[in-house]
């Protein structure tokens, strides 16, 4: 029994609504490529190869078009073919499109799955209008994999899978709830050599932050918080944590694989204080050297806390602001206030991370004109070194997409598959004013004379500003900025 996993590229031509970032450069001993690895998928691959054969395709790290993806399929030859998709980067179209070709050219017989969050959100619309996908995988996949698998393989059927939306004998069948997994340390920790020759990186508005070896991980599953933009604690229901010790375990492997950077993908990294405080103790005690980069929430930003993740080797620290106004972060159910982000950056500033990121949401439908410019107003304000601003994606399991499907101000059948906006404000606006407010936010005097001052104070910062002389060329941020929809 052999399975093929692919992450999927976003399509080439098209809307989608999100922006995933990435550029490639390729020799025959190993591919660069900016962005992260796929995770979850490896966390997938990894559980079930003690029982299959199988293979992992980063198609949007290889670059690969849908033409060399179904020839690297057919190399392949699997008997289950899988792909991780996500709503906002439209990767679904691109799983679509390659699904079809293998069915009709490669093998009628391979069982195609969709996953991931645009599958779990999105089953029965996808069965109903991709005959030639047999099942979506919903929420958390490890053992609906294995189970189909394993049915697979003995020649039944798949009524008693949990977590399985499935077609049969042409009719769609949508099985119960799969319980998540309670104790996640019993997960394998994630091969990633299965991923082959790529050299993954991470670039934060044209500058490379992740110096040397680098990689993902995660110290948790899901969100405590139910952010009305986000589908997160509809897709994984409740916050699961690893413990320090397998999280150490974990980290001293990829030290000794080479490793020297690292992105924590939680949702939630920050949550539980405790848990990252005996973490930070156990990291230092095995004297483990890794730089890393995480998202925090500004209610978690005490300044023990943030002086032990310093400890621990946290060198990029993003914040979810989201918003300068606070009525818009209660219409987001943010659960924070303006005064708890001005706190934040402030602790964050004085116990010495080397880089603060502040995340913004704009275009939020019931936002005036005025609350946008408050937003931007804000990120010049904050004693940040990056902002990033996004324009709001209105996707299947979040509320807000509910709320405008009730309000009748989306059709769900017309933007399912890519997600929409509904702006208060036209789109060119929005991106004029948001690349003004990053050429003002870069050209202050007071910002660019903090931002030498602190890089002579940090090593860290050192190596990276000379690691990216380099790069100089990419360092125009106003002119690279891509908007979050579109």
């Amino acid at each position: 029994m052999k399975i093929s996993l692919i992450f999927p590229r976003p399509p080439e031509k098209g809307t989608f609504c999100g922006t995933v970032k990435g550029a490639e450069r390729y020799n025959k001993d190993k591919i660069e490529f900016y962005g992260f690895p796929p995770i979850g998928l490896l966390y997938l691959a990894t559980y079930l190869e003690n029982h299959f054969d199988v293979s992992i395709l980063d198609q949007f790290a290889r670059g690969y078009s849908i033409e060399k993806t179904v020839n690297w399929i057919k190399q392949e030859d699997p008997d289950i073919l899988g792909f991780s998709t996500i709503t906002t980067a439209g990767t679904g179209v691109t799983s679509a499109l390659i699904a079809k070709k293998v069915k009709e050219e490669v093998n009628p017989n391979v069982k195609i799955l969709f996953g991931n969050y645009h599958a779990t959100f999105n089953d029965t619309r996808i069965l109903n209008k991709y005959p030639f996908i047999d099942a979506c995988v919903r929420g958390e996949g490890e053992k609906t994999l294995l189970e189909i698998a394993e049915k697979i393989e003995k020649g039944k059927g798949f009524e008693d899978i949990r977590g399985l939306t499935y077609r049969n004998n042409g009719k769609i069948i949508r099985n119960d709830e799969r319980p998540l997994i309670e104790n996640i340390d019993e997960l394998p920790f994630p091969n990633r050599k299965l991923l082959g020759n790529i050299e993954y990186k991470s670039k934060v508005e044209g500058l490379d932050i992740a110096l040397g070896k680098f990689t993902s991980a995660a110290s948790s599953r899901g969100c405590a918080f139910k952010c009305s933009f986000c589908s997160s604690s509809r897709f994984w229901n409740k916050w699961r944590p690893r413990s320090p010790e397998n999280i150490v375990q974990e980290l001293s492997i990829l030290e000794e694989n080479g490793y020297k950077s690292l992105l924590w993908v939680d949702d939630n990294f920050t949550l539980n204080k405790k848990r990252l405080l005996k973490l930070s103790n156990l990291i230092r005690k095995e004297k483990i050297d890794l730089k890393w980069m995480a998202d925090g929430r500004v209610t978690q930003s005490s300044r023990e806390l943030l002086t032990a993740m310093k400890l621990m080797g946290c060198k990029v620290l993003s914040y979810g602001i989201e918003s300068g106004s606070q009525r818009i972060l209660d219409w987001y159910n943010k659960k924070i206030t303006l005064n708890q982000v001005y706190e934040a950056i402030k602790n964050t500033k004085k116990v010495g991370i080397d880089f603060i990121i502040g995340n913004f949401i704009l275009g939020a439908p019931i936002e005036t004109r005025e609350e946008i410019i408050e937003t931007l107003n804000l990120s010049l304000k904050l004693n940040i070194d990056f902002p990033q601003f996004h324009i709001l994606g209105v996707i299947p399991g979040n509320w807000i997409w509910d709320q405008m499907v009730k309000e009748r101000r989306i059709n769900p059948d017309e933007s399912w598959e890519v997600g929409t906006a509904v702006l208060p404000v036209p789109l060119s606006e929005l991106m004029t004013r948001i690349r003004a407010t990053h050429i003002k936010f870069m050209q202050r005097p007071s910002y660019i004379s903090r931002q030498i001052l602190k890089t002579l104070k940090s090593g860290y910062r050192i190596r990276g500003f000379l690691h990216n002389l380099k790069n100089v060329k990419q360092w125009d941020v106003w002119n690279n900025w891509k908007p979050f929809w579109g």
